[in-house]
């Protein structure tokens, strides 16, 4: 969030995922400076006990975030 805040301030240039910079770029607020290049991708991995011992809180949490992440 502070690289995108100093971007959105004029202060530079940076580095930042699309999830975090999409409405700014949208709007016009920030520009896409080399659009044919992408610094790669992540992988998430999660660990976590089978579903028989699992606890319906935790099931949520990881549900949660494989929605969120497959953006």
């Amino acid at each position: 969030m502070v690289l995108l805040k100093a971007a959105l301030a004029s202060m530079g240039i940076t580095i930042l995922p699309t999830s975090v910079c999409h409405d700014a770029l949208r709007d016009g607020r920030l520009v896409r400076l080399l659009p044919g290049w992408t610094a790669g991708s992540i992988s998430t991995t999660i660990l976590m006990p089978h579903r028989r011992g699992q606890l319906p809180s935790v099931r949520a949490v990881v549900e949660f975030l494989a929605e969120r992440l497959a953006g």
